[in-house]
Parts: structure tokens; C-alpha cells; sequence
């Protein structure tokens, strides 16, 4: 292995969960002494245009059509990298990956977002670059699998369950976690951060990440199904969202149980002193209150994968859903009480990995290091199994 491997971290805008996760890969390899790490949006470098149109219409039918985006998440779902739909997308824009890799000569690849013309090229191609897949979620995507993967990182036995069962080889698997950054790793003195955000020590805070709403018409539902039957206070996190922000203002400017902020890189200490999140399903903002046992309740979460994350942590029961208001008070009720609340962070902490980026990068450079034959070698030669195996080592 090089001492200073080059390595590409292909991520996404799509949300902040992927940029989140390339992030704490990166500062991991980092504090490894590797530097030279690039995270790329690379659909966004390759099809800047697509991109734009493809991320509004995300946004868009998150806040108004969310059933349409979940049929399109559904009817995909199951798609295996062999099926024209998924060679397509894994071919989008391949002769301008092409250059960029070409340029930027990666020693190896790390996807945290499932745009994999890079791992198609590589398939078609007698180039030994080793390609690992980090999951973001707590549910598989058939978009996620391509057969030149040399190890995929997820979250859960569960996803482990579902990639043997398409066929990928166990050895090929590692329940890792999802990476989080090191800030939601460590201990933070609460009543320091009271002070410093200017809350009251001698209340409890729900935190809502009404910027995952999008409307304000939802987040004012939820705010006074808070105020009007717990005794919780809420710190509302608006995002850039500035309109967002100003029609919330406009209804709980002087409400001194209302907190308004519109952007923070702070929420790490924002969680740290409150009781509760209240949030919709993204699987990094998941990981990171469970890194931090600090109880959830997703309230509403979108069809496609923050559903498949709700409905799978929710069997785990280290979180709590409610899809009506009657349901969200009836869960804030239940934390309000102490003895809820401590089983709830009882079972966050018995799933919580938060080394995983550490984990990844252990993992990574051993292969690097001691396993140069199996650099790019196709998942169906290396350990696929049964009758059920195809070309592409996929049943």
C-alpha cells in the first residue's frame, strides 16, 4: 500500500445524510495520517443540469407529492445491477467519470451515495481499484448493489439478512454502523451548553428539525400538539430554509417556550441538551441521536427509505413513530415519564456503533495492505454461493 493513498469518496447533496458520512470518513482517514482524500458530489461534476432538475424534483415532492417519490422508491427497490434500469443509471455519464478518474488516479473508492458509474467502469475494465460501499440507511436499496463491490458497510444484521439473500457473499459484508462525526461521540457538560444557547437549566427541550418538514403548516401542528399538552419547551431548527423560519417566527416570536434558529453546525450540542428529537427518518440523523441517547420520535416520515427506516428501527424499538397528532402526543406523554425515557436509551445504546467510521478505515486499509489479489476481482468469484448465482453473482 501506498503511505499516502489517494482516495475518492463518492457522495451526494441529496440531503446532507451522504456528505455527512464522507465526512466522518474523512476525518478518520485523516487522523490516520491520509490525507490526500477527495469527497466528491460526482453525479453533480458529471451532469450538473440532471442534477438540478432531479434534486428539485426531490425536494419538491418531499414537501408536496411525498406518495410520488415513495411508488418511485418502491418500484425500484428491488432492482439488481443486471436490470437495463440499473445498468442505465450506473452508466449515466460514464465517459466524463471516465476523465475524472483518469485524472485523478484514486487508489481506491468509497461510495456513501449509490451513483456507481465509477464501479461500472471498473466492471467493464481491467482496472484493479478496490471499491467499498458505505449504506446510509437502515434498509437496502437494489441501487446500492453492483457486483464490483469488494465490501459493503451497513448498519444492521437486518440489511446483512437481505444482502445474502440477493446473493452476496457473507465475507463481503460487515455490520459496521453508519459513520458519524466524532463530535457526536463525545461527552458534552450540559449545563455549559444551557448557558451557551441561552436555554433554562430547570427546563426540558424537544428538538424539531422542522426544516425536514419543509411547510410550515405541519411544523405549527406539531408545535402546538408540544405546547398545548406536554410540558416540554421546543427548540425548532429551521435550516436555510428562510421562509421556513419567518412564517414560525411570525406565530411564536414571544413565546418564551419556543426557540427559532435557522442554520447551525452546533446541532451535536443542540441534542446534547435536549430530552427528545422530533424529526423525520434520515438515517444518519438517526444514528446520531442514538451515538448520543437521546430518545426519537419520528413523526410522518416520508414514503422510500425514511419509512424503511422508521418501520425497521421501530421493531428494534429504539425509537418511536406516530403518524397522526393524537399518536405524537400520546409518544410525548410517554417520554415526558422517566422510567420510558431510560428504556428507550437503553435500547439505543445496545445498537449504537460510534466507531464505525474508525471501524471502515481499520477494514479498508488491512484489505489495501494485505489483500492485493483480491483488488477487483467481481463479487460471483469471490465466495457467492447456490444455484441462484448469476453473472453478476446476484439472485
Amino acid at each position: 500500500m501506498k503511505p499516502d493513498p489517494v482516495v475518492l469518496i463518492v457522495s451526494s447533496a441529496f440531503g446532507d445524510g451522504h456528505a455527512k458520512v464522507a465526512q466522518a470518513i474523512e476525518q478518520s482517514f485523516r487522523s490516520r495520517g491520509i490525507n490526500r482524500v477527495h469527497i466528491v458530489d460526482l453525479f453533480g461534476e458529471v451532469h450538473p443540469l440532471l442534477n438540478g432538475i432531479t434534486r428539485t424534483f426531490y425536494l419538491k415532492s418531499a414537501a408536496y407529492a411525498p406518495n410520488l417519490y415513495g411508488i418511485m422508491y418502491n418500484m425500484t427497490s428491488k432492482m439488481k445491477p443486471d436490470y437495463p434500469l440499473g445498468q442505465f443509471l450506473h452508466s449515466m455519464g460514464k465517459h466524463k467519470v471516465r476523465k475524472f478518474l483518469n485524472d485523478l488516479r484514486p487508489d481506491l473508492i468509497i461510495h456513501t451515495y449509490p451513483y456507481l458509474a465509477a464501479s461500472q467502469l471498473k466492471l467493464e475494465s481491467a482496472d484493479n481499484v478496490p471499491i467499498f460501499t458505505v449504506l446510509t440507511d437502515y434498509c437496502l436499496h437494489g441501487r446500492w448493489l453492483h457486483p464490483r463491490t469488494m465490501k459493503y458497510f451497513i448498519a444492521s444484521d437486518s440489511i446483512k439478512q437481505e444482502l445474502m439473500k440477493v446473493g452476496v457473499a457473507e465475507e463481503r459484508i460487515t455490520v459496521s454502523g453508519i459513520p458519524i462525526r466524532a463530535a457526536f461521540t463525545e461527552s458534552a457538560d450540559r449545563a455549559e451548553l444551557i448557558r451557551k444557547h441561552g436555554l433554562r437549566p430547570d427546563r426540558r427541550y424537544i428538538l424539531l428539525s422542522a426544516g425536514a418538514y419543509g411547510v410550515s403548516t405541519k411544523v405549527r401542528t406539531i408545535l402546538k400538539s408540544v405546547l398545548e399538552h406536554t410540558d416540554f419547551d421546543s427548540i425548532v431548527l429551521c435550516g436555510n430554509n428562510q421562509k421556513l423560519r419567518l412564517a414560525i417566527e411570525a406565530g411564536y416570536r414571544d413565546n418564551e417556550r419556543v426557540h427559532i434558529l435557522g442554520y447551525t453546525d452546533e446541532i451535536h450540542e443542540l441534542m446534547s441538551v435536549s430530552s427528545c428529537l422530533l424529526t423525520k427518518a434520515g438515517g444518519v440523523t438517526l444514528t446520531e441521536a442514538f451515538a448520543l441517547s437521546l430518545p426519537v420520535i419520528v413523526y410522518c416520515p416520508l414514503p422510500g427509505q425514511e419509512a424503511g427506516n422508521a418501520t425497521a428501527l421501530s421493531r428494534q424499538k429504539v425509537l418511536y413513530t406516530a403518524s397522526t397528532e393524537k399518536e405524537l402526543i400520546g409518544r410525548l406523554r410517554l417520554l415526558e415519564m422517566k422510567p420510558y425515557r431510560e428504556e428507550i436509551k437503553r435500547q439505543m445504546n445496545a445498537i449504537s456503533q460510534k466507531n464505525a467510521a474508525e471501524q471502515i478505515i481499520n477494514e479498508v486499509l488491512e484489505i489495501l495492505e494485505h489483500h492485493p489479489s483480491l483488488h477487483g476481482q467481481p463479487v460471483h468469484s469471490l465466495g457467492v454461493e447456490g444455484k441462484a448465482k448469476t453473472a453478476h453473482g446476484y439472485r
